[in-house]
């Protein structure tokens, strides 16, 4: 969980500063959530610590599609 965490804080930065140089843009973050759902997630495994996975990578898609230009300042 440790890892999963450090990956999103990770991703959250670089994502930022992209956004900051060339702006949003549309699937904004996408390939970034898939990645983590890549690495981090089993899909036969519902554990109450894979669920707990599922929805920090959750909560950091909804961040990023629901990113805006304030939360670029």
């Amino acid at each position: 969980m440790k890892s999963l965490k450090k990956d999103i804080a990770k991703y959250k930065k670089s994502l930022l500063k992209k956004a900051r140089e060339k702006g949003l843009y549309e699937n904004f973050g996408q390939n970034e959530v898939m990645k983590l759902k890549d690495k981090h997630i089993n899909i036969s495994s519902y554990t109450d610590e894979m669920n707990k996975k599922r929805d920090l990578i959750q909560d950091f898609n909804n961040f990023v599609m629901n990113c805006s230009d304030k939360d670029l300042i």
